[in-house]
Formats: structure tokens, sequence, C-alpha cells
């Protein structure tokens, strides 16, 4: 149907698709101040810009939802009250638009993704499943965190025939986010959260992707 493997990454109101996390160069860069809708069609979400539609597929409706729900709070700088997410994501939804207010007041405007497309809607037992369904096409992927406390990182790795789980909390602090290892790793945003894991793997661990069509 015209879908595309891509790596997404929402830039305040810059919608960013690369052909894998560490390219710099993307494929295709969205204006979110085009926007005209944005709308759940078909079991994907429709982007309708002036004088282009873009539809992208997800891994599950929750995924869908939230990211409906980003692009509507960059979009429109508040957040869309017909969402239908539990508490924990709306206020990962609210801290985003913190993040994107403080950015625009700031002199220097940064341009950190607010979340990457490796994110997905599910519980630890539900992101191992997924990522087993999943094989070849990513084996890292950030979820809520238990009770709806921060976020986690799940792995997926063969070892001699084996799969070996990892799951890893990710805590949220006032200038980015730590990761629970031996050694607490800080990071600015969530892309740097995902590319500690592929780096530290080198390029073992990589990110499940989202995927897109573009109908120009």
């Amino acid at each position: 149907q015209g879908y595309r493997r891509v790596w997404a990454g929402l830039r305040g109101l810059k919608l960013a698709f690369y052909r894998g996390p560490q390219e710099q160069e993307p494929l295709e860069l969205l204006d979110l101040g085009e926007l005209v809708a944005v709308q759940a069609e078909g079991g994907a979400l429709v982007l309708r810009l002036r004088g282009q539609e873009v539809t992208m597929k997800m891994e599950s409706w929750e995924t869908q939802e939230m990211w409906r729900g980003f692009i509507l709070t960059m979009a429109k700088m508040k957040l869309p009250r017909d969402l239908e997410l539990l508490p924990g994501h709306i206020f990962q939804l609210l801290e985003a638009l913190r993040e994107e207010r403080e950015r625009r007041d700031s002199p220097v405007a940064s341009v950190t993704p607010v979340v990457p497309s490796c994110f997905f809607e599910v519980t630890r037992a539900e992101a191992e499943r997924l990522l087993e369904q999943s094989a070849g096409r990513g084996n890292l992927l950030l979820r809520p965190g238990g009770h709806g406390r921060g976020l986690a990182v799940t792995t997926r790795q063969e070892r001699h025939g084996t799969a070996l789980l990892r799951h890893y909390r990710v805590k949220r602090e006032a200038q980015g986010y730590v990761i629970d290892v031996e050694t607490p790793h800080r990071c600015s945003s969530l892309a740097d959260v995902v590319q500690f894991f592929v780096r530290g793997s080198e390029g073992s661990l990589q990110p499940l992707e989202a995927e897109y069509s573009s109908h120009l």
C-alpha cells in the first residue's frame, strides 16, 4: 500500500522522517504549521496539510492515539480534549507541552525530538510479545513505566538460540532523563535515551520502526 518503514521524530512543529535512528538528514520534513486536520481512518493516522496528505501506520491503536495527541498538542499548543488515553499518558503529553513552551520561550530554541517513533503504549508483557512478533524490524522500544510512573526501555536479543529480554527504568528529571543502569546515565531527550542503547550495543540493538505513506 505504498508504506515505507522509517524513523520519525517530532521537533516542535516539524515532523521528520529518517531512514534510520542515526541519520542526520531527514527523508521528509513536514511543517505542522500547515496542518489542517489529523484523523484516525482505517487503522491509520491521516495528516491533512495544505497541499499534502500523509498516512502514518502504527503497531497499535494506543500508539496511534499517542501520536495524534502529540501532533495536535504541538500544532495547537494545547491538550486535545477528545483523547482516549490513560492518566499517565496524558501526563506525558502535558510534560511535552511544558517543554515545548519553554523551548519556544528560549532565546535559542533547541530542536530536541519530543517523542521517538519507537514509543509504544504497551505493558511490560505486551512489549515482550511485540518485539517477538516484530523480529527483524527492531529489538528495542520505549514504553510507559509500571504503574504509570516514568518510562521504560524493553530490549530483546537472541543469544545461542535463546531470547534475552531486558527492561530498564527511565526517570524524568528537570534537565532530562536518567536511565537506571549500573552507572546511572543522564540524557537530554528521549531520542538520546534510545541512542544510548544503540551505541552501547554497537548497533545490535535497533529501535522498532514505525511505518508511513505519503500521498502528494
